[in-house]
């Protein structure tokens, strides 16, 4: 699976993002991923590239997985700011929350924010991957919304 994807991780725990970031590449090596520990520089990252993303969509990133619990601004917090954004109108861009959290208040969030695509329970492994980015693959690991 070779495929060109762009694809953005955005979470504070080093190590998760490493280890998301190898899954991603081993699946898809040519992908190109663009990694965030802080969810307020991937919003400036988001408003930056915003009208070129507009322009030309193959600039535009696939898929964005996003922790919950991050100290600088919640996965939460980082989504409500995105829905001000207009790349994200035509919800061509997939976003799931990737987090620890089997809280049922944070599912329940996750269900009402209109660019949340589902809810994935770390770790991202190639199977999990596989489900977000070939649609056509069982609903094993994700929790659709």
């Amino acid at each position: 699976m070779g495929t060109d994807k762009n694809i953005i991780l955005i979470d504070d725990n080093l190590v998760d993002l490493f280890i998301h970031e190898r899954i991603v590449k081993k699946c898809y090596p040519k992908a190109n991923v663009t990694l965030f520990s802080d969810p307020k520089y991937a919003l400036k990252y988001f408003k930056t590239f915003e009208l070129q993303w507009q322009l030309n969509k193959e600039d535009a990133p696939n898929v964005i997985f996003i922790d919950i619990n991050m100290p600088s601004m919640s996965g939460f917090e980082l989504l409500k700011e995105l829905e001000n954004t207009r790349i994200f109108e035509e919800r061509e861009v997939k976003i799931y929350i990737l987090t620890t959290s089997t809280n049922i208040v944070d599912i329940n969030m996750s269900k009402k924010c209109s660019l949340c695509s589902g809810y994935i329970l770390k770790p991202l492994v190639s199977e999990k991957l596989q489900e977000v980015l070939i649609p056509q693959l069982s609903e094993k690991y994700l929790l659709k919304i």
